[in-house]
């Protein structure tokens, strides 16, 4: 093999196994101390330089220095390219050396994707629809076809993967065609660019320069029916280096022109979608090469790809191989984004940091974008320069208000200069270029491939906008702006996150006080949560500045609405009772999760939770009802022992009869201990009391605190929602109806955003108990089964068994005895999965 052919060929694997795209000569140095470090022996900065053309060539290269730089790439890795043939008439053309000459390239390829694999090799996977597209494709009067998408969808382990098991593994199916899977350089790149792609292939197979490649193959396909596939890959490697675009396509265009019809050979490409599209664009009028091609069975004229992202049955897959020894449970959030194979490589490289990563809202997922642009971006070659490309785009598209993509024109006026960075951000896939037809013109614009980037970039534009102050008029003003653009959650996330990391706690309490609705409170609340969870494990003593700057009181005044419906709740409770100073602090997140259990009628939650309580030493003092003993009264009535005298039960009925003796009032509205106390005394009452003592324990608090149900408070209108089922009841007249017109006003129309599901989930009890009480039974069993199933997913038992009363008393009212027996049985089946004593629930 010519000289100059294997010094190239050693250039390229040098830089495939730095990782290296565009050589510069301050990467020279890295290589040489890269050598020494691996192989402990000495290739001056000098040489590299020379061998890469940074520095003038007088000699030539001396064999230790090439035999360091083939040791260095692996001598086993690139022999079969580099040994040296004795061509003989035996020799050339002989099938079997075509075969395995084919098979050797191919091999070689392979490996070197696996090496470069970031998520380990062994534990990514073959794609279903990749196999099934081929062997249609195979078997098909198509000459060529094509695995089209954006960067981070895995063609080239799917390609891997798939020529493995179709062509090289024992009894594969096709294990005696001529399968060559190659690089794009292999083939476009230097020493080749001189030389088409049959000759190029002829040359690597072996094959005699004056042979008809394509008439060879036919007289194989019909004595032998052998065919050769060919496979390229690695398109992006070529915009990286540089490699004329056109002069590519056009190689590719003459190849298939030479194929035309023939059922011999096969042609894969495998291109990135900017890529396809200037590929496209040059065979589109072309009516015989369009139909010589297989779009595949995904292919979206939209998003002109062919590549589906992962399947929840594909990521199951992976991440069984990446924790064969544990199941991973990934929430839906997460496992939502590793739709796209290139997220878990990044997932993964954070898990061997962080070996208990998963979490359930956004918060990790944010990490692996961090994690993406510190290193494609940041710490990559032309850092400055690529930033710069990425804040101007925010600053073209008016920071987001005109859309996500700009003029390329725009775009390059002023940085045409900085080309090498703005191309690596297109080989990156941080980048892309697009055409669209606007006002009868063909348009090309540049945009952020994927959403989240532009989103991060846009939140530090923003932020530098305000000089990096996050007070409470940035988050009104970003609040506001994007107010119906979908980027608004999104960069109030990036916000929590930045304040979070820089310790500015404070900043919690201004994005709190904005018009959330309560679904977007719980959820962001969840996720402050899991990030101090993050920090703290990385930095305990910040536990103690978290404390000292109130973040827990700022939390909690934004839990007191209840919302036990929505699951993000309950888990921010969780997450937040990990990272407490002191009982004082955990007790609050403990007695909201004791009424959670409460609610669920499960006895040894219940009891679990008791025994929490019960370790921890907080200043019962300041409690109108210790919520240690209130739990206790429930779990002792729930088994069904007899309590004579309890301290608690009085202090319930002490409140009842004059709440002005049990609490000094000093203030327009009560405190947390205050709240919880009420709340944990109402739920005393679901086991001890009555609907009517429901109702006298509403009135003790309105009694104490009159202007809380004058307020838009939501434990105002918790309040008002219980009192009103509690009267719907017993007592259903003229001011049970006022009370459901003005819940009605709060649910469904004037406060609509500030509602939570358990309010909704409660008026909905509300509706059908007044249209049982006016007869309207279907319309009350329509709603009754409704909320049921709400109750049942939540695992609110005690409602559930509520609405179970409900709909026996309405069929025996209607005389529809045996659905009311039928239903009994499945109440009394209920109360004895949770061990609960039914006596306390009978009619």
């Amino acid at each position: 093999m010519p000289e100059n052919i294997i010094l190239n060929e050693l250039r390229r694997l040098i830089l495939l196994k730095t990782g290296i795209k565009v050589i510069s000569p301050s990467d020279c140095k890295f290589i040489a101390s890269l050598i020494q470090k691996e192989l402990g022996k000495t290739v001056s900065e000098t040489t590299v330089k020379r061998f890469f053309g940074f520095a003038e060539i007088k000699n030539q290269f001396s064999r230790y220095t090439i035999n360091t730089f083939k040791e260095f790439v692996d001598e086993q890795y690139i022999a079969n390219d580099f040994a040296p043939v004795a061509i003989s008439p035996d020799y050339e053309n002989n099938l079997n050396s075509i075969v395995q000459k084919a098979k050797s390239i191919t091999k070689n390829t392979i490996k070197h994707i696996k090496n470069r694999s970031s998520l380990p090799y062994e534990m990514t996977i073959g794609r279903r629809f990749a196999k099934y597209d081929f062997e249609y494709f195979y078997g098909s009067h198509h000459s060529f076809t094509s695995f089209v998408s954006q960067p981070g969808y895995g063609k080239s382990t799917l390609l891997s993967h798939l020529v493995n098991d179709l062509f090289l593994i024992e009894n594969a199916s096709y294990q005696q065609d001529v399968i060559i899977f190659t690089n794009a350089i292999e083939l476009f790149d230097t020493p080749y660019e001189a030389l088409s792609i049959d000759e190029c292939i002829k040359t690597k197979l072996v094959i005699n320069k004056n042979t008809d490649l394509i008439e060879y193959f036919n007289e194989q396909y019909q004595n032998n029916q052998i065919k050769l596939i060919v496979i390229i890959d690695g398109f992006s490697e070529l915009l990286a280096n540089r490699v004329s675009k056109p002069k590519v396509f056009e190689k590719i265009v003459n190849f298939l022109v030479k194929i035309d019809q023939s059922q011999s050979i096969k042609l894969v490409l495998s291109m990135r979608t900017t890529t396809w599209n200037r590929f496209y664009e040059m065979i589109r009028s072309a009516d015989f090469l369009n139909k010589m091609w297989f779009r595949g069975s995904y292919f979206s004229l939209n998003e002109k790809a062919n590549v589906p992202a992962l399947t929840s049955e594909e990521i199951e897959e992976i991440f069984n191989k990446i924790s064969p020894l544990k199941h991973v449970e990934l929430s839906g959030n997460l496992k939502a984004q590793f739709k796209f194979p290139y997220h878990i490589q990044w997932y993964y490289q954070l898990q061997e940091k962080y070996p208990d990563i998963n979490s359930y809202t956004n918060i990790t997922f944010y990490q692996i974008v961090d994690h993406i642009i510190q290193q494609k971006i940041y710490q990559s070659n032309y850092a400055t320069e690529k930033t710069l490309y990425c804040k101007k785009i925010i600053r073209l598209t008016d920071f987001g208000k005109t859309g996500n993509s700009v003029l390329k024109a725009d775009l390059l006026k002023d940085l045409f200069v900085f080309k090498n960075a703005y191309m690596e951000l297109l080989a990156e896939g941080i980048l892309m270029e697009e055409k669209i037809y606007k006002d009868g013109i063909n348009l090309e614009f540049v945009r952020f491939v994927q959403p989240y980037v532009f989103e991060y970039f846009l939140f530090l534009e923003l932020l530098d906008k305000n000089e990096y102050i996050l007070d409470l008029n940035f988050f009104k003003q970003l609040n506001t702006t994007y107010h119906e653009n979908h980027v608004r959650f999104q960069l109030l996330q990036w916000a929590i996150r930045f304040a979070i990391r820089t310790h500015k706690f404070e900043c919690i309490k201004h994005l709190l006080d904005l018009n959330l609705s309560n679904f977007e409170k719980n959820y962001l609340i969840f996720f402050i949560a899991e990030k101090l969870n993050y920090i703290i494990r990385d930095n305990p003593k910040l536990k103690k500045k978290i404390g000292d700057c109130h973040v827990h009181k700022i939390l909690l005044k934004h839990l007191i609405h209840f919302d036990f419906i929505d699951s993000s709740y309950k888990d921010a409770i969780n997450a937040l009772l990990l990272i407490v100073n002191d009982d004082d602090e955990g007790i609050y997140y403990q007695s909201i999760l004791g009424i959670i259990d409460c609610l669920s009628l499960d006895q040894e939650l219940i009891l679990a939770r008791i025994n929490q309580l019960e370790k921890l030493n907080y200043n019962k003092s300041e409690w109108l009802l210790d919520p240690c003993s209130a739990l206790k009264v429930i779990h002792l009535k729930n088994t069904g022992a007899t309590i004579l005298h309890n301290d608690t039960l009085q202090k319930i009925e002490d409140f009842k009869n004059n709440p002005h003796l049990t609490i000094q009032v000093g203030r327009e509205f009560p405190n947390i201990n205050e709240i919880l106390s009420f709340l944990l005394m109402l739920t005393i009452n679901l086991f001890h009391g009555s609907p009517t003592q429901a109702v006298t324990i509403i009135s003790s608090i309105k009694k104490l605190y009159p202007k809380l149900f004058s307020s838009k408070k939501p434990f105002a209108f918790y309040l008002l929602n219980v009192a009103a089922v509690a009267r719907a009841k017993t007592n259903p007249d003229a001011k049970t109806d006022q009370m459901q017109r003005i819940i009605t006003n709060f649910i469904e129309k004037k406060y609509k955003n500030s509602r939570t599901l358990y309010q909704q989930s409660l008026f909905q009890s509300l509706k059908a108990q007044q249209y049982k009480n006016k007869n309207e039974y279907d319309k009350a069993l329509k709603i009754v089964f409704e909320y049921i199933d709400t109750y049942n997913r939540n695992n609110l038992m005690i409602y559930k068994i509520q609405a179970y009363d409900l709909i026996i008393n309405i069929y025996q009212q209607m005389g529809d005895i045996e659905s009311a027996n039928a239903y009994i049985t499945l109440k009394i089946s209920a109360l004895e999965k949770t061990k609960t004593n039914p006596t306390i629930f009978i009619q």
